[in-house]
């Protein structure tokens, strides 16, 4: 089982409306590009997401990330 911190949940949130990059992610949430990076890739070996092409673009990996989300 994932357990998700408050990054990992505000990445999350974001990624239900669309794709994103760090450095977006950056402009919406509080925590620095490295540390949001950090957790992308986290999030991606759990394959929740996937970085697209190595280019930095993360889109979600899962149809309904709500339901994972509530189990935590």
């Amino acid at each position: 089982m994932v357990r998700f911190n408050e990054c990992d949940k505000a990445i999350l949130s974001y990624l239900e409306e669309g794709r994103v990059t760090s450095a977006y992610l950056e402009t919406k949430i509080e925590w620095s590009r490295s540390y949001i990076t950090q957790r992308l890739k986290r999030l991606e070996e759990h394959e929740l997401v996937q970085n697209l092409g190595d280019t930095g673009l993360y889109e979600l990996s899962v149809d309904d990330i709500n339901n994972i989300l509530s189990d935590n």
